[in-house]
């Protein structure tokens, strides 16, 4: 087996073991469920956020990786929106619809999956990362200002929410938004040609962070993880397999061969970047927002455990056999 292909799964055993652990955890009575939002905070805050000021120090984005920025915020808003008739006319519910726009538009193209794909599968693997690092930063911004107000309007408004502006703004500006504010400094910080410190590849240091986050990441959604049957939903989890194994895919080869024709023509290493990220599952944000404005959080959860299942089965290994 070729050794970034076996070190890749490694890394997606060891996720997939700390997300057992959580559960087994919860399901033990060793931990409450709600230690989840401690650890998804910490992890966030310090593990996330310096993956990403190192990740960009790095490997900075260059001019001509412009592009990528584009074709993230046109992916975003194109596949959240484009989810909505698609439910509609599949007769889904309304916090069903709102579910499924949701998790359309958001990936787990981040250092967890996507990105340390990249970094390990793709040469030059650091600005691999780099260009995926800022890829998943993109699309939180963009998922803030275009899939906040779909999960508004399909959610149902309680007494003491906020208003989708007072939430972007607050987005914005709350702490667990550094990973955007590190993603800059790292990326300035590269641009400026300041010296990374040497540790950070002496020791593995990348490493270390990326197993730390998974663990963190993995294990805090498996202490929330309830397994319960996905017979209920297979109308939806059908449309959201479509939506992300098939319309993404197809939706940014088109806008890879659009730019080809600009000056904003991605270099080979961004366009291998956009191909890898276009397959990845839903992101455990889905969840999140299903929560934050009461839709199907039942369907949320089930649908990004399943999504994710189904990508480890059919989109990954054609991913590996194709950069091996």
């Amino acid at each position: 087996m070729d050794p970034r292909t076996f070190q890749f799964l490694c890394f997606a055993v060891f996720g997939v073991a700390s997300l057992w652990g959580g559960y087994l955890a919860r399901k033990r009575g060793w931990l409450h469920e709600d230690v989840s939002r401690r650890v998804h905070f910490h992890t966030v805050v310090w593990v996330w956020s310096a993956v990403s000021l190192l990740s960009l120090w790095r490997g900075p984005l260059q001019t001509q990786d412009m592009g990528l920025v584009l074709m993230q915020i046109i992916i975003v808003g194109l596949a959240g929106y484009a989810a909505i008739p698609i439910a509609k006319l599949a007769g889904c519910g309304r916090t069903q619809i709102g579910v499924l726009a949701v998790a359309s538009g958001l990936h787990n193209i981040g250092f967890t999956l996507g990105g340390y794909l990249c970094f390990t599968l793709l040469t030059p693997g650091v600005e691999a990362l780099g260009q995926a690092i800022a890829y998943v930063t993109i699309m939180q911004i963009a998922g803030v200002v275009l899939i906040f107000p779909i999960a508004r309007h399909f959610g149902t408004l309680q007494d003491g929410d906020a208003s989708v502006a007072r939430l972007i703004f607050t987005n914005l500006i709350d702490i667990r938004s550094m990973t955007l504010y590190a993603a800059i400094v790292g990326q300035t910080l590269g641009v400026m040609r300041v010296p990374v410190p040497s540790f950070v590849g002496d020791l593995h240091f990348m490493d270390i962070l990326f197993y730390l986050g998974a663990l963190g990441g993995y294990f805090g959604i498996g202490l929330r993880l309830r397994l319960g049957s996905a017979v209920g939903y297979l109308r939806e989890h059908a449309i959201l397999a479509g939506m992300k194994f098939i319309f993404i895919p197809v939706l940014t080869l088109l806008l890879i061969a659009l730019l080809s024709l600009t000056p904003l023509r991605l270099p080979d290493l961004a366009q291998s970047v956009a191909i890898v990220q276009a397959f990845m599952p839903t992101a455990i944000l889905t969840v999140m927002l299903a929560n934050l404005f009461h839709l199907d959080v039942r369907l949320a959860s089930s649908a990004w455990l399943w999504n994710t299942i189904t990508f480890f089965v059919l989109p990954m290994p054609v991913i590996i056999w194709w950069l091996s």
